[in-house]
């Protein structure tokens, strides 16, 4: 007789699970970045790390020079630990600057460098291809449909 709550294994509904929206979620999600991380890769930049210079990019034309690492992981929906691997290397290539919080030292912050613009100006046509070529793949309105889908689930989930 089964415990309570626990499912025998010849009784696991292995469709259903195949199912799953975060399962099918994730295994897209990984398509896509080995895609864009194929085509960034001549620049040395990944996605996740094309993403954060333009990130950081865009808060210092809004007048953010320095963003907290919280401030940054919010904006990108990173965990900060996963946030920091991803800028060690973009630190480490000049990319990005680091620095102890002015009010509060420990707080570090981040921001982009001239030479993380430069790069970043580099990634850009790379990038467009990428991202033309994926909208050309699914059509436009699957592209706008799912980037919907994309931010009305986050939107929910985040509740």
């Amino acid at each position: 007789m089964a415990r309570r709550g626990v499912i025998p294994p010849d009784e696991i509904e292995i469709q259903e699970i195949a199912k799953c929206v975060c399962l099918q979620l994730r295994r897209v999600a990984r398509q896509m970045t080995q895609f864009y991380d194929r085509e960034l890769a001549p620049l040395g930049l990944t996605v996740n790390q094309f993403g954060l210079l333009a990130r950081l990019h865009g808060s210092s034309l809004n007048g953010h020079a320095w963003l907290s690492i919280g401030a940054l992981a919010d904006l990108v929906g990173m965990h900060p630990t996963t946030l920091n691997r991803n800028l060690k290397p973009l630190i480490a290539q000049g990319l990005v600057a680091s620095t102890v919080g002015a009010r509060d030292q420990r707080v570090r912050a981040v921001l982009i460098t001239a030479k993380g613009r430069a790069r970043l100006g580099k990634a850009v046509p790379f990038w467009r291809r990428a991202e033309t070529q994926v909208r050309r793949a699914l059509g436009a309105k699957v592209a706008l449909a799912l980037n919907r889908s994309l931010d009305l689930a986050s939107a929910k989930i985040a509740k």
